[in-house]
């Protein structure tokens, strides 16, 4: 949770204090230890801010293993996202993973510049963090929560559409189409950004000038400190009751609410497909490509609610931390670092699952990924068919997919 900074008064950093374990008290600026003696001393007119973390093996996570995972998971998606315009028959399905893998492709890129300035450039030692980065990790947190919400959104919709699709085959066709779900995407997209404008415009990024002694007769990069800007403060009053108010509105929406869907989609899928595995259909070849496709996206759901659901529960615990006034009482402030830490890898990792879910699961988008590399963009010799359904009268089903001679007409 990121709250708003407290300031206090011309503070000479070198009497700020630092524990034992490397991490520091809120606003808290320390002088660089080293060889037994503290760096010269630098002089603010508030704590500046500096990069926390708690021990050293947060930095090899925040930097190299996110760093590999972010640029990875981006080149996968770039293929996965091909795939699903070019050799994909446009269905509401392929309309969401598209969503989905453009939304977490946005947030592996937002993740990015920290990993290498801060971790593994060895900026997370510097005394402060400098103005513009403070300005640049405001605008890429934003953008973080705003894509982040949406993948959670996207995630949700793929279940509950999957789990239409099986429960209702005759009629989920009224809501299950492309041109709905145009208008869920473009909703949940809309929401997520006039959501994150508290963020965006509510919180003043100010600059704070750092001097080398106190008579400021020589200035270093200046720092920053974060406060709330005027027009929030008249629109709402009390910044901490407005806060609070984001926070817990904030967080029902894109981390509590995504997670529930999910986990009913889930659950209720993994009954059905357990149901159907008796069932005998006279159609047997479709109804193996709507079991597989299923499974394929059952296994998605369950890689990303496996990741979301601590965020759910770290959410109960801010929300009843701040509802009793009783800030670090359950989490420690070094706990909610380390937490932070290995929940951002989680859903990293989540989203690098999708691409290598296919791949190893699908065949056929193996033969499509392959006939891109050939053929390129253009001719198409093997196409991905996800537009299995069980309502043959669905007159938003392709009933054909193009594949190659040696080929056989289903999805895995």
């Amino acid at each position: 949770m990121d709250m708003i900074n407290n300031t206090e008064a011309f503070q000479n950093v070198t009497d700020s204090n630092q524990t034992m374990n490397g991490t520091f008290d809120d606003n808290d600026i320390i002088p660089e230890y080293y060889e037994g003696t503290y760096s010269n001393e630098y002089y603010a007119e508030f704590f500046a801010k500096k990069y926390e973390y708690v021990a050293e093996w947060e930095i090899v996570v925040r930097g190299y293993i996110t760093f590999f995972i972010a640029l990875t998971t981006i080149l996968t998606n770039i293929l996965l996202i091909s795939v699903f315009i070019f050799r994909s028959s446009r269905s509401y399905t392929t309309i969401v993973l598209t969503s989905l893998a453009i939304s977490d492709t946005i947030i592996c890129i937002t993740r990015l510049p920290e990993a290498i300035y801060f971790n593994m450039a060895g900026n997370y030692k510097a005394l402060y963090v400098t103005y513009k980065w403070c300005m640049a990790n405001h605008v890429l947190y934003v953008i973080h929560q705003i894509f982040r919400m949406t993948s959670n959104w996207f995630t949700a919709l793929l279940g509950v559409q999957r789990l239409l699709a099986i429960a209702l085959p005759f009629k989920h066709a009224k809501v299950c189409n492309n041109r709905v779900t145009f208008v869920i995407i473009g909703v949940i997209g809309i929401v997520a950004v006039l959501l994150n404008l508290y963020e965006a415009l509510g919180i003043y990024i100010a600059e704070l000038p750092i001097y080398t002694s106190w008579f400021k007769n020589e200035s270093l990069p200046s720092s920053c400190i974060k406060d709330t800007s005027l027009g929030l403060t008249e629109a709402f009053g009390d910044p901490k009751k407005s806060n609070l108010l984001f926070f817990i509105f904030s967080g029902l929406l894109y981390r509590v609410l995504p997670v529930v869907v999910l986990l009913v989609s889930t659950v209720a899928l993994a009954f059905l497909l357990f149901k159907r595995k008796n069932v005998r259909s006279s159609a047997s070849q479709r109804n193996s490509q709507i079991q597989r496709l299923t499974i394929l996206i059952f296994t998605i759901l369950v890689v990303f609610l496996i990741a979301e659901v601590q965020d759910g529960i770290a959410y109960f615990i801010y929300a009843a931390e701040l509802s009793q006034n009783k800030k670090r009482q359950i989490l420690s402030k070094e706990d909610d670092i380390m937490w932070d830490t290995i929940s951002s890898l989680l859903s990293l990792i989540s989203y690098a699952c999708n691409f290598w879910i296919f791949f190893l699961m699908s065949q056929q988008f193996r033969s499509a990924l392959l006939d891109i590399f050939r053929s390129g963009f253009k001719k198409a010799n093997v196409y991905l068919n996800l537009d299995t359904s069980e309502d043959k009268s669905d007159s938003n089903a392709v009933s054909v997919s193009l594949t190659s001679k040696t080929e056989n007409s289903t999805f895995l």
